[in-house]
């Protein structure tokens, strides 16, 4: 395994610079396909947005969506040395709507109400529904959650799908609480 994993930013202000922060074992950042599928849906609708990205490992929805005039980013991270590393990136960047928070992200408290959750826990550790459980009280009213999961999840009830795909292996949507 490479010491650095390096991701390039596909669209918004940051489009083009490279994100590069220490590779550990389980993280899974999201393809650049599947990105662009997500953004694509998201089209216009993401600037002047609070976003929450529950499970940011690498971080590129975090900075994709800043990239593309979000108001505010939070981020939260289990990981130190990736959180660290992501937050030291905002920094020399100047990507100060990005707030890294160092974290469980089914235990930490979250601050206000989101415009855009994106959840993309581990596989195969069936955090799905404990994530939607938590942040419904923390959606805004027109509030979307964007969801990669593997193959097999159901959805718990309770949600609409206003988009959904497949990238790969990953497997996208787009819901809203109903």
């Amino acid at each position: 395994m490479a010491d650095q994993l390096t991701i390039r930013i596909a669209g918004g202000q940051l489009r083009g610079r490279k994100l590069s922060l220490p590779n550990r074992d389980g993280l899974r950042p999201t393809p650049s396909r599947a990105r662009e599928t997500l953004f694509n849906w998201l089209q216009g609708w993401v600037e002047g947005r609070r976003v929450l990205d529950m499970f940011a490992g690498a971080g590129t929805l975090s900075f994709e969506a800043a990239s593309r005039g979000a108001s505010e980013v939070i981020a939260i991270e289990r990981d130190k040395s990736t959180a660290k590393a992501l937050d030291n990136t905002a920094r020399t960047w100047g990507v100060s709507e990005l707030q890294v928070i160092t974290g469980c992200a089914l235990s930490t408290p979250l601050p206000g109400a989101f415009d855009l959750v994106f959840i993309d826990p581990p596989f195969g550790q069936s955090l799905l529904a404990p994530a939607l459980e938590k942040i419904r009280p923390h959606l805004a009213a027109d509030a979307m959650v964007a969801v990669e999961h593997e193959a097999g999840v159901t959805l718990p009830e309770g949600w609409g799908v206003l988009k959904s795909t497949k990238v790969g292996a990953d497997h996208l949507l787009l819901i809203e609480a109903e």
